[in-house]
């Protein structure tokens, strides 16, 4: 074995330039992933926030279902959008990011009501509303992106 960069090589099993190419491809999708996701969160947050100047915070909870709608199918989009072919089950993916952008926006919308009003304005019946609303949205997403796209499903 021979030391390259700190990085262990071993002639018989293959090349550290493989390895090295496949966390790169693997943390480049990943990254990607995490954006769609973080962009639908900070959406929804900038939405609700700017919502909040104009109404009461309890008249903008009202809202926040049609919000986290139109945010989570642009989370499905964009994630087909960046990927293309590099998942193979494009949908569940898409409904999986969609329920991970709804649980972060959920919690932080959350603490951010309780700093500014001093209570929790979302309980559990509406964690699971907007599950539901995440997930869906965002597999309607995915399929606009699919057709779009033209990609297989």
């Amino acid at each position: 074995m021979e030391k390259i960069h700190n990085l262990t090589y071993d002639f018989t099993r293959g090349s550290v330039t493989d390895t090295v190419d496949l966390i790169k491809r693997k943390s480049h999708l990943l990254g990607k992933v995490a954006y769609s996701i973080f962009v639908g969160v900070l959406g929804t947050i900038f939405i609700v926030w700017f919502l909040t100047t104009f109404l009461h915070s309890h008249e903008t909870v009202k809202f926040i279902p049609w919000i986290m709608a139109f945010n989570t199918a642009v989370t499905g989009y964009s994630l087909l959008n960046k990927t293309r072919n590099h998942f193979i089950h494009k949908q569940i993916i898409s409904t999986v990011a969609g329920a991970l952008n709804v649980i972060i926006a959920y919690t932080t919308l959350n603490f951010l009501f309780f700093y500014a009003e001093g209570e929790f304005l979302l309980g559990r019946w509406d964690l699971i509303l907007y599950l539901i609303i995440g997930i869906v949205c965002s597999g309607l997403g995915a399929l606009l992106a699919i057709k779009y796209f033209d990609l297989k499903k």
